[in-house]
């Protein structure tokens, strides 16, 4: 703790500025927030599965929204969005698929994914364009989509309809339709083909930042599709409830945000306790000792919530986690929306909740034994974060005013079995972390 104290006030002698704390540029809000919604819809499979038609899948679904100058999270949907000209726009970006195969079947084989694309888009208005995207899964099978929405406020109402033109090339229909990677089915090699889609989503703005979310739609499969002996019906009803802490609609965003960015540099220790016994105290170290170091930038997007003083940050992070006798060194990369609440007490004490998602490049040893026997984990999992800090410049003077000396859980989950795009698997990984945080 003595070493961490000084390096503490080594960081606070390097960066303190002995003027006053005005950042040199100021920030002001932009679209945000952050959700969920239970997703369903009809599997349009029967055989070799033995189902019976009209059999459902649901699925957790986890909705980020934030609009920076290029690059933007929108629901499922990610990417980096630059200006052609006037009203066209090109964009970099990946979306979330889903196959929608039994869900018996979706850890084993694991067919949802991000994929990814370019996406010209022609923009009329707020919430109106239309998009050709180009777009393929990570073997290579590649499709289409034209797609055109159109958004009617209301009052507290925000009604979305959408229609989308979409091309399936026949490696895609052949692997999705015809069952390609399910083990002892021989698959059917199909052709290409064009599908149909349309469906609206529905925003209700209930009070301050709490929206309530809901979507429905219906997807006419290709001739291709359904030619598969696998396939059983020709449409797919899917919908879709949920909710979102989302900028208010009825105030104007705000300029010149008091928050200011930060750089957070954490040291964690992974353990075999699950969250809910961290949170009482009972954490129980790993018996081999599995490490990891990570780097957060907090970049400000509302110095409210709910019309508190609760500052909310768009924070992507990496973290390293580090070779031990049971794992490599394996990297992992986070995005996520975290608030911060300070309590008004001599010493200001911090508290803050963070909610993203995480993808490592391989799966740690902590979480693969927390994982039932026979089940396989996913490399892209929910990010949970709970922190709290103290404000160094309490205890030691103005010149750490900006730098915070904190706690925080490292959460990774798979929501309780409950998200096909995760795996649908009980089980995660926590890491207690130490860390440093600085404002500037």
């Amino acid at each position: 703790m003595k070493k961490l104290l000084s390096l503490a006030l080594l960081c606070g002698t390097l960066f303190a500025n002995d003027t006053d704390n005005t950042p040199a540029h100021t920030y002001h809000e932009v679209p945000w927030g952050a959700g969920a919604a239970i997703r369903s819809t009809n599997t349009p499979f029967a055989s070799p599965f033995a189902l019976e038609n009209g059999e459902e899948t649901s699925s957790f679904i986890q909705l980020l929204y934030y609009q920076g100058e290029h690059f933007y999270m929108d629901g499922t949907e990610l990417g980096y969005r630059a200006d052609i000209t006037g009203r066209w726009s090109l964009a970099a970006f990946t979306r979330l698929r889903f196959a929608d195969i039994p869900e018996n079947y979706q850890n084993r084989y694991q067919l949802d994914g991000y994929d990814p694309g370019i996406q010209l888009r022609y923009t009329l208005g707020e919430a109106h364009y239309g998009n050709f995207e180009i777009m393929t899964d990570m073997r290579s099978n590649f499709y289409a989509n034209l797609y055109y929405q159109y958004a009617y406020p209301w009052g507290d109402f925000d009604l979305i309809p959408y229609a989308n033109l979409g091309y399936k090339s026949g490696g895609y229909n052949s692997r999705y339709y015809g069952l390609e990677d399910i083990e002892g089915v021989p698959h059917a090699i199909l052709g290409s083909g064009i599908d149909f889609t349309a469906g609206f989503d529905l925003w209700y703005h209930m009070v301050s930042n709490f929206y309530l979310y809901g979507k429905a739609q219906v997807k006419f499969l290709s001739s291709e599709a359904t030619s598969s002996p696998y396939v059983s019906e020709n449409r797919q009803y899917e919908y879709q409830l949920g909710f979102a802490f989302r900028n208010d609609k009825r105030r104007t965003m705000q300029h010149d945000l008091k928050s200011k960015p930060y750089f957070r540099i954490a040291y964690g220790f992974a353990t075999t306790a699950n969250l809910g016994e961290i949170v009482v105290g009972g954490t129980v170290p790993d018996e081999f000792d599995n490490r990891m170091v990570s780097l957060f930038y907090g970049h400000p997007l509302s110095d409210t919530f709910f019309d508190l003083p609760v500052p909310i940050y768009f924070t992507p992070g990496v973290a390293w986690h580090q070779n031990s006798d049971v794992q490599d060194d394996i990297a992992e990369f986070i995005l996520a929306l975290k608030a911060y609440y300070t309590i008004p007490i001599p010493w200001r004490v911090r508290i803050g909740v963070a909610t993203g998602i995480s993808y490592v490049t391989n799966i740690t040893y902590i979480e693969d034994i927390d994982m039932d026997p026979g089940e396989q984990s996913s490399k892209l999992l929910q990010h949970l974060g709970f922190s709290v800090d103290l404000n160094l410049g309490d205890l030691f003077g103005k010149k750490l005013e900006d730098l915070w000396l904190g706690y925080d859980i490292h959460h990774r989950s798979a929501v309780f079995e409950s998200a096909s795009q995760y795996g649908r698997f009980k089980g995660g990984s926590n890491y207690n972390s130490i860390y440093l945080q600085y404002h500037y």
